[in-house]
């Protein structure tokens, strides 16, 4: 019973939020680029960058990277976002707060598939109603297995991306 009212309370959190952080961006269809770096929560602590292609599609609260390293390794990546807190700081700029997904499959010496949760923070600004300037961390948990070796398996798996993009409203 006590995991069925979670269910309920975030679920409710979820919906009022996102009506509520629906005021900081159009609701339009929103493509751009995003670049970021990471910062890994491991035993390496080592950092890695990206590029990604930001794509928010009309009616759906969920704003998409779709990123692809072609080197070695091959890395491809996908995350979604929905923002469940949000608002205006002055007319152009905002903030907002979100939860996430990602997954990504990395194949070179060795394959390696992880998947987790993000939890985006950031602030948008809006200096024509065409561009959208934005930026973010977003404090990541998740799930890595590969093929190294005998295979094996990583929990947690902890990162924090910070993200900066642009995003052309049409």
């Amino acid at each position: 019973m006590k995991k069925l009212l979670l269910v309920f309370v975030l679920a409710a959190i979820l919906v009022s939020g996102t009506v509520f952080a629906q005021g900081v961006h159009p609701n339009g269809f929103g493509i751009g680029i995003l670049w970021g770096g990471s910062i890994s929560l491991g035993s390496d602590n080592s950092f890695s960058n990206s590029a990604a292609l930001s794509l928010k599609l009309p009616d759906i609260p969920i704003f998409w990277g779709i990123s692809a390293r072609v080197s070695d390794p091959l890395i491809l990546g996908l995350q979604g976002d929905t923002y469940i807190l949000g608002g205006p700081i002055v007319p152009t700029l905002g903030w907002f707060l979100g939860i996430g997904g990602y997954g990504s499959f990395a194949l070179g010496s060795e394959a390696v598939i992880s998947f987790g949760a993000r939890l985006p923070i950031g602030i948008t600004w809006q200096p024509i109603e065409v561009l959208e300037v934005f930026g973010n961390i977003a404090p990541s948990i998740g799930l890595a297995f590969w093929t190294h070796g005998s295979g094996g398996m990583e929990f947690p798996q902890g990162f924090i991306p910070i993200e900066i993009g642009i995003r052309f409203w049409l």
